[in-house]
């Protein structure tokens, strides 16, 4: 029978404008605003007794038909969004999680998800490695080797993934207080650094 859980997890999930939930929101928003505007052209021009029909067509049916066409398309993806949505509540939700700090160790998600027993972790860090002449990638990486030992190339410290936050728009970057006290809550033996910038 598995241990439980001493503490609850720290988990550090996908997003901003990457998630579903948050597309369907503002497609939500885009639909409510469109309904508003022809409400609201149907009031006034029925408060001033003008034809409602010339300012709906002026509105709707300008630039091609186009507001027209995105407006009758837009419910069934907002249907199929939130039937999407749904589905992704019933399901493991693991692609959107970017991060996991537990009793067990530390799960790295991403492209190459990953999970890090405490015993096999000699230190967790966030560096910037550089990956073109002016572009730094903030990166989180757990470390495989003994201070003592680290390679010249961050590469070879063990793995990493990017700085959860740093790659989703309108995402908010995890704060680094915030890792620090997750882990010292869980392994108070591992020390979290923050290298900065390192050339390999």
């Amino acid at each position: 029978m598995p241990s439980a859980q001493i503490t609850e997890p720290f988990v550090v999930k996908r997003h901003g404008l990457g998630t579903t939930r948050t597309a369907l929101a503002l497609g939500t928003a885009v639909f409510g605003l469109m309904v508003a505007l022809t409400l609201a052209i149907v009031v006034v021009q029925a408060i001033r007794g003008a034809s409602i029909r010339e300012p709906l067509e002026r509105v709707w049916l300008g630039w091609g038909g186009m507001p027209l066409i995105f407006a009758v398309g837009l419910p069934i993806l907002l249907m199929v969004g939130a039937i999407t949505a749904l589905e992704e509540r019933r399901e493991e939700d693991a692609d959107d999680v970017l991060l996991t700090v537990d009793d067990t160790g530390i799960y790295l998600g991403g492209e190459q998800p990953r999970t890090i027993p405490w015993e096999e972790v000699r230190g967790v860090c966030r560096l910037e490695r550089q990956e073109s002449e002016e572009i730094w990638e903030p990166r989180l990486v757990v470390m495989l080797v003994d201070e003592d030992a680290l390679p010249r190339s961050t590469k070879a410290w063990g793995p990493s993934c990017p700085w959860p936050g740093t790659q989703e728009i309108l995402a908010r970057s995890l704060p680094y207080d915030d890792l620090v006290t997750a882990i010292a809550q869980r392994a108070p033996h591992i020390h979290v650094t923050d290298r900065g910038r390192v050339e390999d």
